[in-house]
């Protein structure tokens, strides 16, 4: 208001006038340019942060497909020894392959495996809101989907986890020596799983001729078929995200990231 005030009564003298609108163009030219700066600076930092969000992401990602990839490997083993089980179920049926039916008999019977992730990244970027940094709305969609996805597959191998203990377990436990099978198979880091050969004798002839074996056989195939059919689809999921991110940050080596991450750099 001074100022306006000052510009009416020397409204007269026009350089005077001119003096004035000269300098409040170079004011709001100033403030302007300094928002400007602070909003590209706000930018550039916004952008360094996006940038490490993602190849920490990327990092996590590849862990997490190692991951899956074991675990699917795992449930299609099953699903194919499940198989061979169930070729040979019937009511005249014998144990006539050449495989031992206890070491097949530990992979059904230890068949609950679940994929478990790890997600501390995923959890950063979706609960602190670190998911509006990422311009690519591609990417930004495909990472969204993994917490469903993710909880989809856990849900799933709970439930299915859970049949084996209530249900699957008490029927081999009745009808299998369960001791012999351990043997086949190692599956612990520090300790041997082998635990001897019982003392008990068993004819797995009835068990075989038993349409309630053939009932939950087929049941945990079916089980463990869609577990991996959504497992796949995250593996996709998870290939496409780095893939994006590969696009948006080409010039980083992505064989040494993990070491970067680490080091606190990017390659």
């Amino acid at each position: 208001m001074s100022f306006l005030r000052f510009i009416k009564i020397n409204s007269s003298n026009k350089s005077f006038l001119k003096f004035g609108i000269l300098e409040l163009i170079l004011v709001v030219t100033g403030i302007l340019i300094a928002l400007q700066v602070n909003n590209y600076n706000e930018y550039l930092k916004d952008r360094e942060e996006e940038k490490n969000i993602l190849l920490a992401f990327h990092y996590e990602t590849s862990n997490n497909l190692e991951i899956l990839n074991r675990s699917i490997k795992e449930k299609r083993t099953i699903i194919k020894l499940n198989k061979e089980i169930l070729d040979k179920v019937g009511p005249k049926a014998t144990w006539d392959s050449t495989s031992n039916l206890d070491s097949l008999m530990y992979y059904i019977t230890v068949s609950g495996w679940i994929y478990v992730p790890n997600d501390g990244v995923l959890n950063e970027i979706i609960n602190s809101g670190k998911l509006s940094l990422i311009k690519d709305q591609n990417l930004k969609n495909e990472i969204s989907s993994i917490p469903r996805l993710s909880n989809l597959i856990l849900s799933e191998d709970n439930l299915y986890r859970d049949d084996l203990h209530q249900y699957f377990l008490p029927y081999f436990a009745k009808s299998f020596l369960l001791k012999n099978t351990t043997k086949y198979r190692t599956l612990h880091e520090y300790f041997e799983s082998d635990l001897g050969k019982s003392k008990f004798l068993k004819n797995y002839k009835k068990i075989l001729q038993d349409s309630e074996f053939e009932n939950i056989l087929t049941i945990q195939s079916i089980w463990i078929k869609f577990s991996v059919d959504m497992c796949e689809n995250l593996k996709l999921n998870y290939k496409q995200i780095q893939k994006l991110i590969e696009i948006k940050y080409p010039d980083v080596d992505y064989s040494k990231l993990g070491e970067n991450i680490k080091k606190g750099f990017w390659g």
